[in-house]
């Protein structure tokens, strides 16, 4: 977890008022197509560091993975930190990954979709580093809390609309974002015929 995410049809709105709240100044370009659901390897919008100024721009997802075929698209929050695939990212290049929200299969193979009680955008904290002159980035994931657990043992960790700035430049209060409980998120089978909200 996490393996899909995907943009609402207000995405663009949605996240131009995040981007304008925050003094973020946009690429022409964030991959904001409506409807689409963002699979590994595919550019979306990323929220991330450049020089002294947070920017938003397009991003792979997935690192190469120098051990085996494939894409490393996400990183275990309590390790990362004491991987040396991810600690020089992890410690000088975090990031935001904003969503409408995320897919996850149980164990019978049915889907569902996590959103924000309040309808806004999940923000899912990640790290970045470029490949071949491309930047790529993988999403960070920590122990499911009740609203996961009935369909999977892990989630992403999320970061508040307050935090965006805090997650990304100051990485002495990095272990706090990464340590806490996360929030408790609305689920949703695919179908639309089971909706669980919680406190």
């Amino acid at each position: 977890m996490c393996c899909r995410y995907y943009y609402e049809d207000e995405i663009r709105e949605r996240m131009q008022d995040l981007l304008d709240s925050q003094g973020i100044e946009a690429a022409v370009d964030l991959k904001l197509e409506p409807g689409r659901d963002i699979r590994p390897s595919d550019a979306s919008a990323v929220i991330y560091q450049r020089g002294n100024d947070l920017a938003a721009g397009s991003m792979r997802w997935g690192f190469g993975n120098p051990y085996k075929k494939g894409l490393i698209i996400n990183a275990r929050s309590e390790t990362a930190r004491d991987r040396n695939l991810f600690r020089d990212s992890i410690m000088n290049r975090r990031c935001i990954i904003p969503a409408s929200g995320f897919y996850e299969w149980d164990p019978y193979k049915a889907r569902f979709r996590f959103t924000q009680p309040e309808g806004g955008l999940i923000l899912m904290a990640g790290f970045w580093r470029e490949e071949q002159g491309t930047p790529r980035y993988t999403i960070l994931t920590t122990d499911a809390n009740e609203s996961m657990k009935p369909v999977h043992d892990r989630m992403p960790v999320m970061i508040g609309r307050d935090e965006i700035r805090p997650w990304i430049t100051d990485s002495e209060s990095m272990s706090a974002f990464l340590d806490r409980p996360q929030i408790r998120l609305i689920r949703e089978q695919d179908s639309g015929q089971m909706r669980m909200e919680f406190d």
